[in-house]
């Protein structure tokens, strides 16, 4: 009986934890950053706020994330670069004043667009 319990439990666990890579996918399609940074949030967290100059309306504004895909290049980002990240897409972009770092979602060794 204790090993029929312990099959069960072991089964459970694993397909809890398997990660949907459709629904986070659909998350991080939701989300947009269109921002020339001047402050990022401390890094003491996976969640990643960015403070600078909106590159739609001028205005100083704040953009934050709390999931783990932007927190990913935070030690690429420098103030005066330009993020962008456009709702409805897949890619996270670094414009730099000489190069263009671009990401694609990938989730389970799959890009996602």
């Amino acid at each position: 009986m204790k090993k029929k319990i312990f099959i069960i439990s072991s089964l459970f666990l694993f397909i809890s934890c398997k990660t949907d890579c459709e629904w986070n996918a659909n998350g991080y399609r939701n989300e947009e950053c269109l921002i020339i940074v001047d402050e990022l949030s401390p890094d003491n967290t996976t969640t990643m706020s960015i403070k600078g100059i909106s590159i739609e309306d001028g205005k100083y504004t704040v953009s934050s994330e709390n999931q783990r895909w932007w927190y990913t290049y935070r030690d690429q980002i420098e103030r005066g670069d330009t993020i962008i990240k456009r709702k409805g897409e897949l890619t996270f972009n670094i414009h730099k004043k000489d190069t263009i770092l671009s990401y694609n979602w990938e989730c389970e060794g799959q890009v996602y667009k």
